[in-house]
Order: C-alpha cells, then structure tokens, then sequence
C-alpha cells in the first residue's frame, strides 16, 4: 500500500497545571486569548487559535466523551477517568529513518506484522495535537474500535510503527465524513480502519 506519512503538528509544551487553569480557554474570551499570546485579531493563527476553540466546544457524537486539555495533568486525568486505574499502554505512530523536514516521503509500505492492542471491556482513549500557542490535545473515549500497532516497511528503507484504529460501528457519524466519500460506503454500513499521524495517542487499559 501507498502513505505519506506527514509531519504532524508543530507541537508546544505544555503550560503548568496552575497556569493552564488561570488562562482562559473559551470562544467567547477570544480576543483575551489573542492577547496573552500576541497574536493579532487578523491573521493565520488567529484563525486556527479560534476554529481550535469551536471544535473544542462542539458537542461530542452519541456516546462518546470529550474533553479539550491544556495540561499534562489534565490529560492524565481524563485518561483515568475513563480508563480506571489499571496500567495504560500507549501507542502511537513512530518511525525510524528516512524521515526529512516535511515528514517522510510517499512510497509504498509493506505490512510486516500487527499487534492487537485492543481491549473490549474498556473504552479507548485518543488524544489528537490542535492548533493552539500552547499544547492542547482533543481527547476523546472511543468505543466499538479495534486497535492495531502495524509494523511498516517502507520502499525507501524506513521502518514505520503505525497506530492503527478500526471503528466498527460508525452509524453515528457525519454522512458528509470524507472517509465515506473515498469508500464510496455509507455510514453503519461498514468498518472505517485508518493509521494515526505521528504525534497522536491512543491510551489503552490493559
């Protein structure tokens, strides 16, 4: 199969915990935010800063639960919250060599091997990077999924371990997903399986 593994989004630290509660983080305290960081009201980030705000504010599908965090803690927590207190493995998609500026070029990969990650009795965790001056993960549970970590080869020699979900039931989803567009399905009909770009998280309680 082709890919084009991307670079992800240029990722920020996080803020502290006490700074990450005493800065706002809301539509509607825009402009505030705009100011603490020096960005202009017109502009790119300005943009971005505030369509990460919406997505952020955007009600979650049916049965699912979200939650924007701005800190390391805020993560962990939520991780817990919905996984419980059991060890929790992290997956996400790595790669070795042939990696350049604008990520790794499009080639052809073959499928080594797989492992299943996926644990039924609990829902998964993912935590997506936005687009914000600051780290700020949208995470969110995940149910009905099976979790792969795929081991890729690619044509040029790299070595690529890919997070990979599979949604089984996506009766709930936007009839307009492009996934659906490209599949030429309809949602509820069949499984959407698609690798995570580098720098997204999958927690999984084993």
């Amino acid at each position: 199969m082709t890919l084009e593994l991307s670079k992800s989004i240029s990722m920020q630290p996080f803020l502290s915990v006490e700074m990450a509660k005493a800065t706002p983080f809301s539509s509607t305290k825009l402009t505030k935010i705009l100011g603490l960081f020096n960005i202009t009201r017109v502009s790119i980030e300005a943009k971005a800063i505030q369509q990460t705000l919406e997505d952020c504010e955007e009600q979650p599908i049916e049965g699912e639960i979200k939650r924007c965090v701005t800190s390391l803690e805020d993560m962990a927590d939520f991780v817990k919250a919905e996984i419980g207190n059991r060890d929790v493995n992290v997956i996400e998609t790595t790669v070795k060599g042939g990696v350049h500026q604008l990520g790794v070029p499009k080639q052809v990969y073959l499928i080594r091997s797989k492992e299943d990650m996926y644990v039924e009795a609990k829902a998964l965790v993912s935590c997506h990077p936005v687009s914000y001056p600051k780290a700020v993960y949208n995470c969110h549970t995940i149910t009905n999924v099976e979790a792969y970590k795929v081991h890729l080869l690619g044509s040029n020699g790299v070595v690529v371990d890919a997070a990979a979900i599979c949604h089984l039931d996506t009766s709930a989803w936007a009839p307009h997903y492009l996934g659906f567009k490209i599949l030429k399905v309809k949602p509820g009909t069949e499984p959407i399986c698609h690798f995570l770009p580098r720098g997204h998280l999958i927690f999984v309680g084993l």
